[in-house]
């Protein structure tokens, strides 16, 4: 049996499929909130491509970038309640997303006040980007990824706090452990 046989009778096999009563808001909500825990308990790595070695091949494996995945499920728990906005809530996270837009510029600005090498610093006048080939433009980069998370994470605890203050989380416990 290969691997790609194994995956699809494994995928098959799981209760998600054979689920018989629909899934409630309040369910998909909290299943939500979980999935965005577990994913931002977890260490902010950059993704790469590994290759390993088997049977004389080379096998590519990806590792996402986890930050990239925070982002994806921080998204997804946005949209699942975007429609119960309150006023609170939208302007909270318009305030974040003007956070997050002002990023680029404020990491390039800085970039280019501070860049020495005259090379690195022309490459990023013209493409409007800190090159990565700068080891100064790789330290801004990773501290600009950390800002971004933790406007992310910003992100996710008020559409939290929205979820509170609509009473569906009145006296549950969410998480798992």
């Amino acid at each position: 049996m290969d691997v790609e046989q194994e995956y699809m009778e494994d995928a098959l096999s799981q209760d998600s499929y054979s689920r018989k009563d629909p899934e409630t808001f309040k369910e998909c909500v909290l299943r939500a909130i979980e999935k965005c825990r577990i994913e931002m308990s977890k260490e902010m790595t950059k993704g790469k491509t590994l290759f390993i070695e088997k049977d004389g091949a080379s096998i590519p494996v990806v590792i996402p970038d986890q930050r990239k995945v925070v982002e994806g499920c921080i998204n997804m728990f946005h949209d699942l309640m975007l429609f119960t906005f309150d006023n609170i809530v939208i302007e909270k996270l318009k305030e974040i997303r003007e956070k997050i837009t002002a990023l680029d510029d404020e990491y390039l600005n800085y970039y280019l006040k501070h860049e020495k090498w005259q090379p690195h610093k022309k490459s990023a006048e013209d493409k409007g980007a800190i090159p990565q080939e700068s080891s100064f433009g790789n330290m801004l980069l990773q501290g600009k990824d950390d800002d971004r998370v933790e406007l992310f994470r910003e992100m996710f605890q008020q559409l939290v706090l929205l979820y509170k203050r609509k009473n569906e989380l009145k006296d549950k416990r969410i998480a798992q452990a």
